[in-house]
């Protein structure tokens, strides 16, 4: 029976940090799921649920745009 050689083995998964949420702050990881880019490059979380980072943020710019079209 050979001996087996005992050798470093290289991991194969490796997760990344992506980015931070702009509200909460949180990590937001390569290998998880759960957050999103807008057009303008800013991370939120979003996890499917009422009260995601996300959601506010949608909110308030609906918010911040209605304000701005009823100023004449």
């Amino acid at each position: 029976m050979p001996i087996k050689k005992k050798t470093w083995v290289r991991p194969t998964h490796q997760s990344l940090i992506c980015g931070y949420c702009e509200t909460c702050n949180k990590e937001l990881m390569s290998d998880e799921g759960g957050w999103i880019i807008t057009a303008n490059k800013k991370y939120f979380c979003h996890d499917g649920k009422d009260g995601s980072c996300f959601d506010n943020y949608c909110v308030l710019k609906v918010k911040q745009q209605k304000e701005n079209n009823y100023v004449w």
